[in-house]
């Protein structure tokens, strides 16, 4: 279920939270988006500076292993938040509509505590990276917890997202049709 249509069946109490969820999860991953532009950019300059000039850089394998870390954990929570992540549906088909949801409503909240969990372990971790001064063991050294910082944001985003999976209206058959049918990109 994409949150579409989901978005407009929402009561009106989840309404003004769903918003600054929804914009933050769109910026997440636009500048995931973008790192990974980045990141390809990087690639292809280094495999010309490389093979072409003889004249590698020392820095770009640092900043493409801080910038795949970056868009892994600022995708992630759009994942979530469209429910585009893998999933092998075939209980889920073989029960009636409404144990379905039921059961798809328990792992959405099963997912989100295990997010959580994720969060607060990273965060704490980044933390400990921090006071400690720890650095990475690149050509090119940066404190870890600069890269460890968006792990525990892109977990925490993304267990909100799975909780409100959890608490959204179940969409009728014919929301589920008009979604399948849709082509204006929610």
């Amino acid at each position: 279920m994409s949150s579409g249509s989901a978005n407009r069946n929402q009561p009106a109490t989840l309404k003004w939270v769903v918003g600054p969820l929804d914009l933050l999860t769109r910026i997440s991953f636009n500048l995931g988006g973008a790192a990974l532009a980045v990141m390809l950019f990087l690639i292809v300059q280094e495999v010309i500076k490389r093979y072409f000039f003889n004249a590698p850089t020392n820095w770009s394998n640092d900043l493409n292993q801080w910038l795949f870390a970056l868009t892994v954990m600022l995708v992630l929570p759009e994942l979530a938040r469209s429910n585009g992540n893998v999933a092998i549906t075939i209980v889920i088909e073989r029960l009636s509509h409404g144990k379905g949801a039921v059961l798809l409503r328990v792992i959405a909240f099963i997912c989100s505590l295990i997010c959580f969990l994720a969060s607060y372990v990273t965060l704490m971790e980044t933390i400990r990276q921090y006071q400690s001064g720890i650095s990475t063991l690149w050509i090119n050294p940066i404190p870890k917890w600069w890269i460890s910082a968006v792990i525990p944001f892109g977990f925490g985003l993304s267990a909100l997202q799975f909780l409100r999976l959890g608490l959204l209206p179940t969409p009728t058959p014919a929301d589920e049709v008009k979604e399948s049918c849709s082509w204006n990109g929610d």
